[in-house]
């Protein structure tokens, strides 16, 4: 290396070092995403916040279902309806049991009546989808949540057999039988003898405004039913407008 007046002096007096660009004031959040264009920004969200997204959208679901299953125990289930193979050329209309006789019934608004249409077919001709419909059914009669069946002669028949239904000549009021008994419709019970198990409610405004099947048209009360009282008022709402 060569030693020149020049390097002597800058030895003798070392230029001081360069002064260091000062750090860009650290941005928020917030400023990052104001600075970028949609793309960008939505590619940012996506990349480090999903994780935080996941887990806000699992509580908000978490949340719902416990403030729904709070809200539901507020009602009460008073009466609970089953139409089992209504074949009519017109959709069912489960209003006339979920609207209509709530209202004439006066009850209040978490009284609910719950009421289904199904579909079964028995014996050798039994779907899978038969089968659990039969077995909802069974659990719905064990838990004595189920109240009321309106069907065909074949689903009567088959769980008349089963002593599923009120002998209705024998469980009804004076007041209400006078009402059925020209429409009551007999079968086998388990022991074989015949007995009231339905009422024949074809023909009535209930049966044309519900859309219900000519051959599906016989309502019979399961037999360990908690609810006599609304299924009587069925009755009489359905006989007696």
């Amino acid at each position: 290396m060569k030693i020149t007046e020049e390097s002597m002096r800058q030895q003798k007096h070392p230029q001081p070092p360069a002064p260091k660009p000062e750090p860009e004031p650290k941005r928020s959040e917030l400023e990052k995403l104001k600075a970028m264009c949609w793309k960008d920004r939505a590619w940012y969200i996506w990349n480090y916040y999903k994780v935080h997204m996941a887990l806000v959208v699992v509580a908000v679901l978490i949340l719902q279902v416990v403030i729904t299953s709070i809200y539901r125990g507020t009602f009460d289930t008073v009466l609970y309806c089953m139409v089992i193979n209504s074949r009519s050329e017109e959709e069912i209309n489960l209003s006339t049991l979920q609207e209509d006789f709530p209202a004439w019934q006066n009850l209040g608004k978490k009284e609910l009546v719950n009421a289904e249409s199904v579909y079964i077919t028995y014996g050798d001709n039994a779907s899978e989808l038969s089968y659990a419909t039969l077995a909802k059914i069974s659990a719905l009669v064990f838990s004595r949540d189920l109240d009321i069946m309106i069907g065909d002669k074949e689903t009567i028949s088959h769980f008349a057999a089963l002593n599923g239904y009120l002998d209705l000549e024998h469980s009804l009021s004076p007041e209400l039988l006078p009402l059925v008994e020209n429409r009551l419709f007999y079968v086998s019970g388990e022991d074989g003898a015949k007995r009231a198990y339905a009422v024949d409610i074809s023909g009535t405004t209930f049966a044309a405004d519900t859309h219900l099947g000519k051959e599906a048209s016989l309502l019979a009360i399961v037999s360990n039913t908690a609810r006599r009282d609304n299924t009587d008022a069925l009755l009489r709402y359905i006989l007696a407008p």
